[in-house]
């Protein structure tokens, strides 16, 4: 198997065509067409049903495309990378969480570049939940999370910050005037809320479990912005970290006494090869951290 094949393969999925994946990439029909059995052949299953006049990935297919994608993205980034390393810049893969910690990441990236412009930063943002997963997983350095569960005894990390969650609704929402403090008080109103893979959506939703009540989601999102956009226009309620929701003057935020405060950390593997890079950003967060 060879990446020239996978790339065929991810080209054909494009376009659901033979004719239309060889004419971008400059091949024969009958050669793309070889390549795809000799890829079908080493796979030991099919990757497309044949039909008439198209074709169609099958389940096993689907499943070696998300794989093939995965690879290919891989493999243009080590490119990337390599031609850092020629040029003398090392690379740090950081993955950073929403809110509290996507607030601090532009200022330790702005004080770390100041003090460090040979390493440069390739950035990952996904829940505080995948990200330990990925740190586990060898593919990232670093993980900037935000969580009220401390790291477990296998990482090593330092504490940033803190950030809480504000139940946040516009200035004009009926119950802007109200003193809020507890979840019970939020009935029916219609929320926004990250995606349920995210964990704060899953603390939250455990937090309202508890309190024996339905949050009234009207929507799910991966954009913190989006949840913003509509507090902002009246058009919904939210969670916002304190940081966002003190910067806002048309928002309201109010601290609920179920809702605890979360640190802001940065992890690393405590069984891991620290190398040169990583233990400046380790010396850099240690003398103070960002501006």
């Amino acid at each position: 198997m060879t990446l020239q094949q996978l790339q065929y393969f991810v080209t054909v999925c494009k376009y659901q065509s033979l004719t239309k994946a060889a004419r971008e990439l400059s091949i024969s029909q009958p050669g793309m067409s070889t390549a795809i059995r000799d890829l079908e052949s080493e796979c030991g299953f099919p990757l497309f049903d044949h039909r008439p006049n198209s074709i169609a990935l099958t389940d096993q297919g689907r499943a070696f495309h998300r794989e093939a994608e995965r690879l290919l993205r891989s493999y243009g980034q080590l490119w990337k990378n390599a031609e850092r390393i020629a040029q003398g810049r090392s690379i740090l893969r950081v993955g950073v969480a929403p809110m509290g910690a996507s607030l601090i990441f532009p200022r330790l990236r702005k004080g770390f570049r100041a003090a460090r412009p040979d390493i440069a930063f390739e950035v990952t943002e996904d829940s505080t939940e995948a990200l330990y997963q990925k740190i586990d997983a060898g593919e990232l350095d670093f993980a900037l999370t935000v969580s009220i569960a401390p790291p477990g005894a296998e990482y090593r990390h330092i504490t940033l910050g803190h950030s809480r969650l504000l139940f946040c609704v516009h200035r004009d929402h009926p119950l802007a005037g109200e003193r809020i403090e507890s979840l019970a008080q939020i009935g029916g109103t219609p929320l926004i809320m990250l995606s349920d893979r995210n964990s704060q959506t899953k603390y939250l939703k455990r937090l309202f479990r508890s309190a024996n009540y339905e949050p009234n989601v009207i929507q799910y999102t991966s954009q913190v912005f989006t949840i913003l956009q509509h507090i902002r226009e009246n058009a919904a309620a939210g969670f916002l970290s304190e940081d966002i929701a003190e910067r806002e003057e048309s928002l309201v935020g109010f601290a609920l006494r179920e809702v605890e405060e979360a640190s802001v950390t940065m992890i690393w593997r405590g069984d891991g090869k620290v190398f040169p890079a990583m233990e400046a950003l380790i010396r850099y967060l240690r003398q103070g951290g960002p501006p």
